[in-house]
């Protein structure tokens, strides 16, 4: 049981996306969920994009009990309701099946309570999230299943991406992306909870962003004081240039929280 107490340019962005990439210091690394998909199936994976995949037996385990959803009507002309898919564990990631529309989403909201005082973060609950999103986006988001943290395409845009908390725009919050060669870069978005990017390379990209709240509680039987929820969006980029011979970008090992 889950209880919370109250405590006192196309051409020119693609250049300088580029550069900006590959003069980009080391990013501390950390562990969130994302979703990958094919023209078939979709996958849950938890780690670190460019880093490691955790498989079972082992840290992904610690993810226990997500959910998944395709969002939108599964079948055109059906109407709007969201459809669950069913989640599955394998050794490597968790698979998803059913009717997969453009939007899918995911949470993990059992993952236990984690003592990371060493880290400067105190005790805490995490709460993870991730969407995979048709992209550039066509069309409106509408969903009656919600992310408390969630980054979104900007309708209309090939460069902007919203960052929201409980549906309400996140301003000064960090924007990590990771590119398709392993390259990442830092963003911060504006008052309005925007951040524009270039993403020059063809391929996968997947955009992260955490947010600590300030709420005490209990989650089975151990007390927290804050809860970390971190969200993921991942997008494709089939537009771009080659990434081929363009790896070997910000990376390292980091704390594994």
């Amino acid at each position: 049981m889950f209880k919370t107490r109250k405590s006192p340019r196309p051409l020119t962005l693609a250049a300088l996306g580029l550069a900006a990439l590959c003069a980009l210091p080391s990013v501390v690394q950390a562990h969130y969920i994302w979703i990958e998909r094919g023209a078939k199936d979709a996958r849950l994976y938890f780690g670190e994009v460019a880093e490691v995949r955790e498989q079972s037996p082992g840290r992904l385990d610690d993810i226990r009990a997500p959910k998944a959803w395709a969002l939108g009507a599964a079948v055109p002309g059906s109407g709007s309701a969201d459809h669950t898919l069913t989640v599955a564990r394998t050794q490597r990631y968790f698979s998803l099946a059913g009717a997969l529309t453009p939007q899918l989403i995911a949470r993990e909201t059992s993952y236990p309570v984690k003592d990371w005082s060493a880290s400067g973060l105190g005790i805490v609950k995490p709460m993870y999230y991730a969407r995979h999103s048709a992209w550039p986006l066509k069309q409106p988001i509408t969903s009656t299943s919600e992310l408390p943290l969630d980054i979104q395409p900007v309708l209309g845009s090939t460069d902007a991406f919203l960052v929201l908390f409980n549906g309400k725009p996140l301003a000064n919050t960090k924007l990590v992306t990771y590119a398709p060669n392993d390259w990442q870069q830092e963003h911060k978005t504006d008052d309005a909870g925007r951040v524009r990017l270039a993403l020059p390379w063809q391929g996968q990209y997947v955009l992260e962003a955490i947010y600590k709240e300030s709420q005490a509680g209990e989650f089975e039987g151990k007390s927290f004081d804050t809860i970390r929820h971190r969200a993921t969006l991942t997008v494709v980029q089939t537009r771009g240039i080659s990434a081929k011979g363009t790896g070997g970008g910000a990376s390292g090992h980091g704390a594994m929280y």
